[in-house]
């Protein structure tokens, strides 16, 4: 009479040693599926970036005509540069929502946002060719090239120095970065002197041209000291809120 009361349960079926079980198929496709779409994504705007760069420059006007131009023809170019510099800013700031950008600091628990480095490589030299071609032909024509070279050499030294996997790296990439910074701030200078034929400096006089420069230099001031602050840097300041914030308060002014 008591054969068959107590049936042993059945077990749910296992994968055998070496195959994966049907959940963790599932959870392999979407996983690749997620990854590729992110690839897909990727080289799309890295393709289309670079069509919209390629057919800016092969359309436009020779930087080299500009800055010999009238000031009225330098004005209205300078405008155009400010343009993408604020389209290129609104985009990499809503590709921040994303999760496709974060990478993860060494030695801490913050995520860094990719895209606002690479948001300052796309505007920031624009902003100090701006000033080159604003100055004309009183300014040497190397400078066209320079200085924008300066303002991304800085951005490329404070990225990797984010990356280092120790503090005395660190700060030597970022030393290093703020020398840079240093030379740049010395030939801003020099072209208020060669635009005023030595009326002006950076402390003295009234042209549009000084009252740019100096706008400029004193807006990208505070950014090496907030990311020497943040955990980007030595890590004074953990609060992710506060960081954030102050980033873009930062990138507004």
């Amino acid at each position: 009479g008591m054969s068959g009361a107590n049936a042993p349960a059945t077990s749910p079926p296992t994968a055998s040693p070496g195959q994966l079980t049907p959940e963790q198929e599932t959870l392999l496709e979407q996983k690749a599926f997620d990854q590729g779409t992110k690839v897909a994504q990727i080289f799309s705007g890295i393709f289309f970036s670079g069509l919209a760069a390629w057919l800016t420059i092969t359309n436009g006007t020779k930087l080299a005509f500009v800055q010999r131009a009238a000031l009225e023809k330098r004005l209205t170019v300078c405008c155009f540069l400010n343009t993408y510099v604020g389209f290129f800013s609104a985009f990499f700031n809503f590709f921040q929502l994303t999760d496709v950008d974060n990478l993860l600091v060494p030695e801490g628990e913050f995520s860094l946002d990719m895209a606002r480095p690479i948001e300052w490589l796309m505007t920031c030299p624009l902003m100090q060719l701006s000033l080159v071609l604003m100055g004309g032909a009183k300014i040497p024509e190397y400078r066209r090239y320079l200085m924008p070279f300066f303002s991304a050499l800085i951005l490329c030294l404070g990225t990797a120095a984010t990356f280092m996997p120790n503090l005395p790296l660190k700060l030597t990439f970022y030393v290093v970065g703020c020398g840079v910074f240093g030379m740049m701030v010395y030939f801003n200078r020099q072209q208020v002197l060669e635009y005023s034929a030595g009326e002006e400096g950076l402390l003295i006089g009234d042209s549009e041209f000084r009252k740019a420069t100096l706008l400029l230099v004193a807006t990208w001031m505070p950014f090496p000291t907030w990311y020497l602050l943040s955990p980007e840097g030595i890590g004074a300041i953990d609060n992710v809120l506060l960081v954030q914030v102050g980033w873009a308060f930062l990138n507004i002014v």
